[in-house]
């Protein structure tokens, strides 16, 4: 008996033990959380420094940028946000995947205007290295987890988060601007639209809010861009570099986040981890110096506006929480409504009987004068529901 008991005893333990280790489908603490590296302008190049980039150590920063990331646990994946090399030659982007091959989270990128060549439109005349098409099939022998056939695109790394990854770059014309197409314009439209249930974090080179204000590198049509995502209510983070400035914006639901340049100062990337919980999204973010202090020291002093691009305490590491808007629950139907209801199904039929009635009984014409009354005023009180529910929607907005 004390050994059946024991038998008992041993396999409860272990079935317990089982239940605590298998992974759920269901709930997970790590299915909540998204932790990402983004890691902006790297430039990698071979040739001597500019004005403000320290082009000749661009390798070397890129390589401290990775080691640092391999140092933080449970980074989901890394984002390059464009401008990977400074001129888009085969050997740049050699040099720039060789030390990838380093990393030891998986990574993806976006397209930014030094990473491809310039071909100017109705001309054949183009800029030195590879075209776009060129680019991106190097990248997808490279970089095995870029699956996708454009340059921009969208995937569910987790099941409460979206990612959708766009291309700003203007390809036909020297500038440093950026443009949205129509066709661009109506695929984010069409993944906000799809994923309102989800917290979506958009990538992407240019800014659609500038960190600081620059006619020469902005998007053109940012306002059609701020139009869109402000439609939705549902979280939503932009991270973003081209300006290597570290800017922190939050409008509401809308996170803007800049990031700072690895080859200009202050010569760091940014990690973000966002939780997404049923009534609220937390969000934290750090940003990383890399530890060639050297170099950060020469780019400090190459820079006009040094603090511009530094930030300030809360762009470069804040947390926060969205409050996700209060939708009021649906009272249950009245007895008086379901009976309507149930009317209105079969209202060619009640509507002959009605007519036959009122021309037999006058106090039935009385009765249904009484029954319009009652709809009538059921209608009244869904329109006051409907306008009650909006205007707390309303004032929860206004508190986020």
């Amino acid at each position: 008996m004390n050994l059946k008991k024991t038998v008992r005893n041993i396999v409860l333990t272990l079935f317990f033990i089982l239940l605590a280790i298998m992974p759920s489908n269901a709930f997970s603490f790590r299915n909540m959380t998204l932790n990402v590296v983004q890691i902006s302008d790297a430039h990698v190049a071979d040739r001597e420094d500019t004005s403000y980039k320290m082009l000749s150590s661009s390798k070397d920063l890129l390589e401290d940028a990775i080691k640092t990331t391999n140092s933080i646990p449970g980074v989901d994946f890394v984002m390059f946000t464009g401008d990977m090399v400074d001129i888009p030659t085969l050997e740049n982007y050699k040099n720039f995947f060789t030390l990838l091959s380093e990393l030891n989270y998986p990574s993806l990128n976006t397209f930014g205007n030094h990473d491809s060549a310039i071909c100017l439109a109705d001309s054949d005349e183009c800029s030195p290295g590879l075209k776009i098409d060129e680019v991106l099939d190097f990248v997808k022998k490279c970089n095995r987890n870029y699956m996708f056939d454009d340059t921009y695109y969208a995937f569910t790394p987790k099941t409460d988060y979206r990612i959708v990854v766009l291309d700003a770059v203007i390809r036909n014309e020297v500038t440093s601007n950026g443009y949205l197409s129509e066709e661009q314009l109506a695929f984010l439209d069409n993944e906000l639209k799809n994923n309102q249930d989800k917290v979506v974090v958009i990538f992407q080179h240019h800014p659609p809010l500038e960190p600081f204000k620059s006619e020469d590198h902005s998007i053109k049509n940012a306002d059609k861009y701020l139009e869109i995502i402000r439609k939705y209510k549902n979280p939503i983070f932009i991270l973003s570099g081209h300006y290597h400035a570290t800017r922190v914006v939050r409008e509401k639901n809308i996170v803007f986040i800049s990031t700072p340049s690895l080859v200009s100062y202050p010569n760091a990337f940014r990690q973000v981890k966002i939780t997404n919980y049923r009534d609220r999204t937390e969000f934290k973010t750090k940003v990383y110096e890399t530890n060639l202090k050297d170099v950060q020291e020469r780019a400090k002093l190459s820079t006009i506006a040094a603090t511009t691009f530094y930030g300030t305490q809360k762009d470069r590491e804040i947390s926060f929480t969205i409050r996700k808007p209060y939708v009021k629950p649906q009272k249950p139907p009245k007895k008086e409504k379901v009976k309507k209801e149930k009317k209105r199904k079969n209202k060619e039929t009640d509507n002959q009987d009605l007519q036959e009635e009122q021309l037999q009984e006058p106090q039935v014409q009385e009765d249904v004068q009484e029954i319009q009354q009652e709809e009538n005023k059921v209608e009244d009180e869904q329109t006051k529901d409907s306008q009650d529910l909006l205007e707390e929607m309303m004032q929860d907005e206004q508190q986020i």
